[in-house]
């Protein structure tokens, strides 16, 4: 079996996706857990200075999307055939795109400039476009993509309490259940629910 390290911040957010598809998969695996006093040494060592990074048998690799596909087609939670493995990659950019916004907002400093984001994301943004994401998840069978489950939903069930947490959107849930279904569809998955039991604790 393969020797691998994830490392990252001690917090879920981007790598949490990639430990419960190892964890799914039956992959041993070492969470390195990067202090911010340690990030200025590890950074220069990763591949694009930035984490998540997975490393398989010595050799680092990064981007959160890249690795869970990479896992994914690996371990059969890939598409069937090409144009399914685009469907699959087209969810994920969507999502990243929601995610990115919401981290924008979330990690604005200028709270003039966060006011007038967050009005404009509030009333012209996210309402539309998770309503587009419930009806992907809705037509999927309560999956991302291709009615079935793919890595996409790992990633999901990875950034979903993560990126409530950063729209300060606790009532997520109640306006968008099939969400917190997803989520928990995953996270009840055996070998996924066996190690989130004995996940360390972090943010």
């Amino acid at each position: 079996m393969d020797n691998v390290k994830v490392l990252y911040f001690p917090l879920k957010a981007m790598a949490e996706g990639i430990r419960l598809i190892l964890a799914y998969v039956g992959q041993d695996f070492e969470y390195v857990r990067i202090s911010e006093e340690e990030w200025p040494s590890v950074k220069p060592n990763t591949p694009f200075g930035q984490v998540p990074v997975i490393e398989i048998n010595g050799k680092r690799h990064a981007q959160t999307s890249s690795i869970l596909r990479y896992l994914g087609k690996k371990h059969g939670l890939g598409g069937n055939n090409l144009e399914e493995d685009f469907e699959i990659d087209q969810v994920v950019d969507f999502f990243n795109d929601l995610r990115l916004r919401a981290a924008s907002l979330h990690y604005e400093k200028d709270e003039n400039k966060k006011a007038v984001l967050k009005q404009e994301l509030y009333n012209n943004y996210f309402p539309e476009m998770f309503t587009r994401l419930n009806d992907i998840i809705t037509r999927n069978n309560g999956y991302m993509a291709v009615g079935k489950l793919t890595w996409a939903d790992f990633m999901f069930a990875g950034m979903y309490e993560r990126i409530k947490v950063m729209l300060a959107m606790p009532d997520l849930d109640e306006k968008y259940p099939k969400f917190k279904k997803l989520e928990q569809t995953v996270l009840n998955l055996p070998k996924v629910k066996e190690y989130c039991a004995n996940e360390p604790e972090y943010n």
